[in-house]
């Protein structure tokens, strides 16, 4: 990627990851003829790398970069270096838009050549999305009564958990705050209109849903698989940068150790942050991906640690796009699912599984078993 912009007499460029910068210098000739300015010079003032991710600033005397554990280094001395400082700053937001838009617009793009490579096939018709395959191949995202998502009417659905959202225990006891004076019959319908745990895919609907992400998580392209061989399974749509999965994350953890818990990973809260993060993980053996995922939610995430496996490597770009792909189509499954948040946990049997449930190993087996949590 190439760019420039020029603000007053600087030049910034960006070539690659280097980053130039050229000030051009005038003298003020008045001609008798014109009074026109004439004269002019070039002069380099500085290179960059912007591998390290530079910090730039104005210091009293001029324009200063500096690195994460560097000293600050002089770029520019000059009463304009504020200027300066804006052409810089103005460069480098175009350059991160423009990156920014090109992997939004390439995300969606990789569904398909996930779903190409998976041997499926995806129609998405202006109206919604339509899911077509055979009737003896289920995949992720094919539900059999595909009018169920498509003929309902109503509020906006599939909203993504805000931080400030009520939790499926508090919309619960909204719930049995009911006027008892009202007719059994109107409590009965507004029961049956609004589900207590908030998610409103018909009950029809949801038994098919463990055989349909138990044959995707056998495909090996869309899944982190935590733990295996147990009796048991939960699957989790989880985004690395939800605060909500990373307090859970840990709880996860644990209840491996008693069922199989498989990760569909989305990025519905972080967006290019999360696609960014889980691309190397997704682009991994399926074996090795479970080691690469817990590493995400470390509290030294990010940080190179002497002794300690590193971090993913970058994929081939081939290898990268159809796990950038398998993401996407996890996230196909997210909205048609109608799943309220993240991280949303399916069990085997169809039901959703209260993060209340998930933060006791002994609670887990109890409700898998077919015992019942605060109304489930």
């Amino acid at each position: 990627m190439n760019l420039s912009r020029r603000e007053g007499p600087f030049v910034a460029k960006i070539i690659g990851d280097l980053l130039s910068v050229q000030r051009y210098q005038t003298e003020e000739k008045w001609g008798p003829e014109s009074g026109s300015l004439t004269g002019n010079g070039i002069s380099m003032l500085f290179f960059c790398s912007l591998r390290q991710m530079p910090w730039f600033v104005v210091h009293s005397d001029g324009l200063y970069a500096q690195n994460a554990h560097d000293a600050l280094t002089p770029l520019y001395r000059g009463e304009d270096a504020a200027l300066l400082l804006r052409c810089i700053n103005d460069l480098m937001t175009t350059v991160e838009s423009m990156r920014l838009r090109s992997l939004r617009q390439r995300k969606y793009s990789y569904i398909a050549a996930a779903l190409i490579a998976a041997g499926f096939l995806l129609a998405i018709p202006i109206t919604g999305f339509k899911f077509l395959s055979a009737h003896d191949t289920p995949m992720l995202t094919t539900v059999d009564s595909r009018q169920e998502f498509l003929s309902k009417v109503g509020p906006a659905r599939n909203t993504p958990a805000e931080p400030a959202a009520p939790s499926m225990m508090q919309l619960q006891d909204k719930g049995e705050h009911i006027d008892h004076g009202a007719p059994q019959q109107q409590t009965q319908q507004s029961a049956a209109a609004a589900p207590a745990d908030g998610w409103d895919l018909p009950l029809n609907v949801r038994a098919e849903l463990p055989s349909k992400l138990r044959n995707a998580a056998s495909r090996g392209l869309f899944t982190v698989p935590l733990s295996a061989g147990h009796a048991r399974t939960v699957y989790v749509f989880s985004d690395p940068n939800c605060p909500e999965c990373q307090r859970m994350e840990r709880h996860l953890e644990a209840a491996s150790d008693v069922v199989n818990v498989v990760i569909f990973p989305v990025t519905i809260r972080g967006g290019v942050s999360s696609l960014q993060v889980l691309t190397p993980v997704m682009a991994l053996p399926e074996v090795q991906r479970a080691d690469a995922w817990k590493r995400l939610f470390s509290a030294d995430a990010g940080v190179s640690v002497p002794g300690k496996a590193p971090a993913a490597s970058v994929p081939a770009e081939n290898v990268a796009e159809l796990a950038r792909g398998a993401i996407g189509v996890n996230e196909v499954a997210y909205h048609a699912y109608r799943l309220p948040g993240t991280p949303w946990t399916i069990s085997d049997d169809g039901r959703y599984v209260p993060q209340s449930v998930l933060s006791s190993p002994a609670a887990l087996t109890e409700f898998l078993n077919g015992g019942s949590h605060d109304g489930q």
